[in-house]
């Protein structure tokens, strides 16, 4: 018999989110118990959550999608105003909770059209373009450009990103870009990421490794930067500010390298093949391995290199790619001009044989005439009145039979 060591409760179901992550749930998970106080009868916790939900669906009563309904309502009415995301992820901490504890929620379609009806964003976040890229360069520390350049060119979420060991880099920086970083566990979907370094990345990765080095601080065991999800958000705000990108009313933060990369991967590759370099899920029997991405990273690097040679090679593949179609359409052309050419030829080849059996065929009636007459080949008006004449002959035989 199996026996079962999960653990339940909402210590254990917290261990299994990143520290920001439990901020926010455990506010929406306090939010429900405070809900439950007031509406249902005795003191609420989260061993008796599980132990009613359990009873719940065992009844099939579903009742706890009805009270999850008017938790989302509630939250309306409390003295602080939440935004629609900020209540639709307290709706979502308690789903996890449940969902944990293999005890998932099921909503009808009435209940999700309450529950995650669309709200309008109430941010807008600004979208990074390759020339913004550059001036961040140019204006930040060794550190700030390993967090740019690399975040552009992995395009993993922060989370994923800061997780990074210096181990994986080292045994990953050979050879020329893009370069593999083989697979990288992504921990909100839970599936691997493909990712690779452009040639911007390898360069920043290799000096921060050795600044690294000369303090001391190299250990493949060790992270690459020991930061936090925030701090990643705030270097990339810095830079924005330090080379004096106006973004307006939008928010520049760190997730918009992966957005840069993931919008240009798609104008490139399969949506399947970019989804699975970044770590987004796909359908299983679509997952393959790392080193087959190479060529499609590949056709995205003059789109995200921020070396100018990389654009200069892009513009000249560019040309070539229509240098070779014109070259291809003219061979084309020459093709059906012979083509033509011979057609021509054995036309006037055929009209000329022609005009030769016609000739023959003329020779022969005149020889014919001839020989009936007793007298020599006739041409022109000689043989219109030998024709006269046999018309004539031919009339008097007919008459002399009657």
């Amino acid at each position: 018999m199996l026996i079962s060591n999960n653990s339940i409760g909402k210590e254990e179901w917290l261990k299994s989110f990143s520290k920001s992550s439990v901020k926010v749930y455990v506010v929406g998970y306090e939010k429900f118990i405070m809900f439950m106080n007031q509406t249902e009868n005795g003191d609420w916790n989260d061993k008796r959550l599980v132990k009613e939900r359990e009873t719940d669906l065992q009844q099939r009563n579903y009742a706890f999608e009805g009270k999850i309904v008017e938790f989302y309502q509630w939250l309306n009415n409390l003295p602080e105003k939440l935004s629609d995301n900020s209540k639709k992820t307290y709706v979502g901490s308690i789903r996890s909770f449940f969902a944990f504890h293999r005890l998932d929620l099921k909503f009808t379609k009435q209940q999700r059209n309450i529950l995650y009806k669309h709200a309008r964003p109430a941010r807008k976040y600004y979208e990074f373009m390759l020339d913004d890229l550059r001036k961040m360069s140019q204006v930040a520390s060794p550190k700030e450009r390993y967090v740019l350049l690399v975040g552009k060119s992995l395009g993993l979420r922060a989370s994923d990103f800061i997780r990074l060991k210096q181990g994986t880099f080292e045994a990953h920086l050979k050879g020329e870009a893009p370069m593999s970083l083989g697979e990288i566990y992504t921990k909100k979907e839970g599936v691997k990421a493909s990712p690779f370094l452009d040639e911007d990345a390898i360069e920043a990765s290799k000096i921060w490794l050795r600044i690294l080095e000369s303090k001391g601080k190299r250990d493949p065991e060790a992270r690459m930067v020991s930061i936090s999800e925030q701090e990643v958000d705030l270097i990339t705000k810095k830079l924005v500010k330090k080379a004096r990108i106006n973004t307006g009313n939008e928010i520049a933060r760190f997730h918009q390298l992966r957005v840069f990369l993931c919008t240009r991967l798609s104008s490139v590759t399969s949506e399947s093949r970019w989804k699975q370099i970044v770590g987004k899920t796909i359908q299983e029997g679509s997952y393959i391995k790392p080193f087959l991405l190479k060529n499609d990273y590949a056709k995205v690097l003059p789109l995200t290199t921020l070396k100018e040679e990389r654009v200069a090679e892009h513009k000249v593949n560019e040309l070539k790619e229509e240098i070779k179609t014109l070259k291809e359409r003219e061979n084309t052309s020459q093709s059906e001009i012979t083509t033509m050419k011979e057609k021509m030829q054995n036309l006037e080849k055929q009209f000329n044989e022609l005009k030769e059996e016609m000739k023959k065929l003329e020779w022969r009636q005149y020889y014919s005439l001839s020989e009936a007459f007793g007298t020599k080949i006739v041409r022109g008006k000689d043989a219109e009145r030998v024709l006269e004449e046999l018309e004539e002959s031919i009339e008097q035989s007919e008459n002399e039979e009657t």
